[in-house]
């Protein structure tokens, strides 16, 4: 039977034994207890984030300095980062360990095609004369860890903490400018915090091609023109210039095709579109509206599907209802269109679609028959055979209530069953009449 002290090793070389132990404190804490059992100090230990602060700014304990920080959201992770980046690089900033004793690091950020480079957890050490006339750190963690968000801090001597609130002041100023997303259109979701990706929209959407009433063009574009061309106007005699305009119809009818035609002629003209998912608008629309403030011109907030997370209260849960009536009410002077949509207005609450928040309700509902012709026509251009269909015949065929998602489907199927590759007026009619176009559920659609 082998013992247990057989299996023991002595520790020849305490450097590596120190080295292969987990990460985290505990080496870091080992060391310092030998350095005091045997009295010495090893002076080429690497220094610690708190001993680089307190040399930068020439004091010798942690009582004589004090922070100014601020939370970070995601987006502001990355304009944080390359605001400070500017300020290290322009002042050549000494970079010491963010935290403990690991070493400063950067990171890249990709938005649409662009990448940036920028700080990621690390402290910088400005001297006097630099962005104050007294020494200052600044510490930025730009991802999140257990139980804290990305932040900034400023550190200063105790007597100087005035000149900390100024330096955050100035770095936010700058973050606003280099927004990367200023001018794109843009998702808004939740992963933890606010997060902003860039997105595309397809080219091929234009008022010419997205068939509806033309009363949906005139209010939106009501609404477009208050943020627009007179927002100064409206302002100036406190009617404010922030509008809201709510598509209500069934699916299928064109309402994400409106939004997009519009998100597309907006970011032509200078306009930030955010299109924000249903979690964010329940937990971080009032985030993502503060964040379009700072955005630094006019924006569109597309709310698809409000009802998802907007219902009547009373209705189990209303914080996001709490959150949408707080994110409506902000700042009613800034140039902001809201564009949302809803197949069922009746299970919105009444507070969250009233004047001021949404000041016009628009119904897109189902294509008339001259429509539905107009917009068969714009679905088969160009499709072998369709100089042959006759549009008006096909439209006059269809059933009541057809959306233009059905009709889309007709000519899809048309397309995939025609022999020889060709559209014809009688393959349209027989998609029509086999009624499959629907994807409908046979009888209850229980087998069990």
């Amino acid at each position: 039977m082998t013992s247990t002290t057989d299996s023991r090793r002595p520790i020849t070389d305490l450097k590596a034994w120190l080295e292969s132990l987990p990460g985290g404190d505990i080496p870091h804490t080992l060391r310092v207890l030998g350095e005091l059992l045997l009295g010495v100090t090893d002076q080429q230990r690497e220094e610690s984030a708190l001993r680089f602060t307190l040399r930068v700014l020439g004091v010798t304990g942690f009582n004589e300095i004090i922070e100014e920080g601020r939370d970070l959201n995601g987006v502001q992770a990355l304009t944080f980062g390359r605001a400070l980046g500017e300020l290290i690089e322009k002042h050549q900033a000494e970079c010491g360990p963010g935290e403990h004793v690991d070493a400063p690091s950067w990171t890249q950020t990709k938005v649409g095609s662009s990448v940036f480079r920028h700080p990621a957890l690390l402290r910088a050490g400005f001297p006097a004369g630099t962005l104050l006339d007294v020494p200052c750190v600044a510490q930025i963690r730009t991802k999140a860890s257990y139980a804290y968000p990305p932040e900034i801090t400023i550190h200063t001597r105790s007597e100087d903490q005035a000149g900390a609130r100024e330096v955050l002041d100035r770095i936010q100023a700058r973050a606003d400018e280099l927004n990367p997303y200023r001018g794109k259109v843009v998702r808004a979701s939740y992963a933890g915090n606010l997060q902003l990706t860039v997105i595309d929209l397809p080219t091929s959407l234009s008022r010419e091609t997205v068939i509806v009433d033309p009363l949906v063009w005139k209010e939106i574009d009501l609404g477009v023109s208050a943020v627009k061309d007179q927002c100064e106007l409206l302002n100036r005699h406190g009617l404010g210039s922030r509008r809201g305009v709510l598509l209500v119809g069934p699916p299928g009818t064109g309402k994400s095709a409106v939004s997009a035609v519009i998100a597309r002629e907006l970011v032509a003209d200078g306009f930030t579109a955010i299109y924000v998912e249903a979690k964010a608008g329940s937990q971080l629309l009032t985030a993502v509206v503060e964040t379009a403030q700072k955005l630094g011109g006019p924006v569109l907030l597309i709310l698809e599907d409000i009802d998802l997370f907007v219902h009547q209260r009373g209705r189990g849960d209303t914080r996001a209802l709490s959150e949408m009536l707080q994110a409506m009410d902000i700042a009613t002077d800034a140039p902001i269109l809201t564009l949302a949509s809803t197949n069922d207005a009746t299970t919105l609450d009444a507070a969250a679609v009233r004047a001021g928040r949404f000041d016009s309700v628009v119904e897109a509902g189902y294509p008339t028959r001259g429509a539905a012709a107009s917009i068969l026509a714009v679905l088969i251009d160009g499709i072998p055979g369709s100089s042959n269909v006759d549009c008006a015949a096909v439209a006059a065929r269809l059933p009541e209530k057809t959306s233009g998602a059905d009709v889309r489907e007709i000519v899809r199927r048309g397309v995939l069953t025609t022999k020889g590759g060709e559209l014809s007026t009688a393959a349209l009619l027989a998609e029509i009449g086999s009624g499959r176009y629907r994807a409908e559920m046979p009888g209850d659609g229980r087998y069990l």
